[in-house]
């Protein structure tokens, strides 16, 4: 397993070092792989605001929906973007939020699940 993970970051290396393969300056790759991090980050934190906006009843719901979301990503992105995702999270649960964020939070969890399912999974 080891030597898989070595393989995969050699050509992982060799193609984001390799200009001639990239369609885009590798300043925009970076970029994007930038982005992409702040997006998970935020994605997880705001779940993890969600968690503590929901009635205890929802909780084992949005936990699983959670996990869910953290295994699709690892399955897509990595490890190391599941993280992102689930550290996020897990800073997300300790913000107590008022009702009026709540809503907010809420909105903004399903609106950004529903897109990630959408990007993922194809779905509408």
């Amino acid at each position: 397993m080891h030597r898989t993970s070595n393989i995969l970051l050699l050509a992982a290396i060799t193609v984001l070092a390799t200009p001639v393969l990239a369609d885009e300056p590798q300043q925009d790759i970076l970029l994007k792989e930038e982005q992409i991090d702040t997006g998970l980050k935020n994605f997880g934190y705001q779940t993890g605001l969600a968690l503590g906006c929901v009635a205890a009843d929802q909780r084992a719901q949005l936990e699983t929906e959670a996990m869910n979301i953290n295994s699709e990503i690892s399955r897509t992105l990595g490890g190391d973007r599941a993280f992102l995702y689930a550290a996020s999270f897990g800073y997300g649960t300790n913000i107590e939020l008022n009702v009026q964020e709540c809503t907010e939070a809420l909105a903004n969890f399903e609106k950004r699940a529903a897109a990630f399912h959408q990007d993922t999974r194809g779905e509408k």
